[in-house]
């Protein structure tokens, strides 16, 4: 026998760190950080093939004590979101223009429910600013405050109705460029989505002297075909004024589009 007793068979073993609670730098950041607008790669082919995609995710800046309960600072978020229009059929394949969208915003999506919670109401506000990281004459510039109020409605079947208006007060922006007349004061968003199904959506933007650009959008889950894979079958359609900022006082012409969404 070694002669020594339980109680000091146990204070003689190696001492081991206990467990502090705490997450990991990168389990911090996975935990904080979250998609935003859609992301989505599409084609299509008027006047040649070209494409145009979005890369969008928010950061979330506090972390709550309770996540059930969060305060008023728990809702910081800074957003990015960077669009692009990519000529697919010259000789070089280069991009027409792209669009970087940083932002600052209090966003909760729910500040009043009905007790059934069919009825909701939520808020995204903050400042944005959009450039196309480009010099001269090509530059384009924009920095907007804005209130986003969120109304949405749950059905029986599974599906949800929002109705997201953004409106908008141009500030620190370049008057001469005509930047409120092309795009105004106001985006019109309308969403119905289906419990893992069928996503519709459209935006609506009034400018002054009939300058207007509408948006419509359609996902369905690739899980759900044959294809049996994540992401979502996406057709877009655009028409008007805005899909570039490089262009912004330029119409474009009716434009469908197909390809994948990872967030409709």
């Amino acid at each position: 026998a070694s002669g020594l007793s339980a109680d000091t068979a146990l204070a003689a073993a190696p001492a081991t760190a206990a467990p502090t609670g705490g997450l990991s730098p990168f389990d911090t950041f996975r935990n904080a950080i979250s998609s935003y607008e859609p992301i989505y790669f599409a084609v299509g082919n008027r006047d040649g093939a070209n494409a145009r995609f979005q890369v969008s995710f928010k950061y979330r800046l506090f972390s709550p004590d309770d996540p059930a309960h969060p305060g008023f600072m728990d809702n910081w978020y800074f957003g990015y979101t960077q669009t692009a229009l990519w000529d697919l059929h010259s000789d070089s394949i280069p991009f027409v223009d792209t669009t970087y969208n940083p932002s600052l915003f209090w966003a909760r999506d729910a500040l009043w429910s009905t007790d059934d919670k069919r009825w909701s109401l939520g808020l995204n506000t903050g400042f944005e600013h959009k450039s196309n990281g480009k010099a001269g004459d090509d530059s384009r510039s924009i920095n907007d405050l804005y209130v986003q109020p969120e109304f949405n409605h749950r059905f029986d079947g599974g599906s949800t109705l929002s109705f997201q208006p953004r409106f908008k007060y141009y500030v620190w922006t370049d008057r001469d460029m005509g930047y409120r007349n092309a795009l105004g004061y106001a985006d019109w968003k309308l969403r119905w989505a289906q419990d893992d199904g069928l996503i519709l959506s459209g935006l609506y933007r009034q400018g002054t002297e009939g300058r207007s650009a509408t948006q419509l959008e359609a996902a369905w889950p690739l899980k759900r075909t044959f294809l049996h894979m994540n992401g979502h079958l996406y057709v877009q359609y655009f028409r008007g004024y805005g899909e570039t900022l490089l262009g912004y006082d330029q119409k474009s012409d009716p434009q469908f589009r197909i390809g994948i969404a990872l967030v409709p």
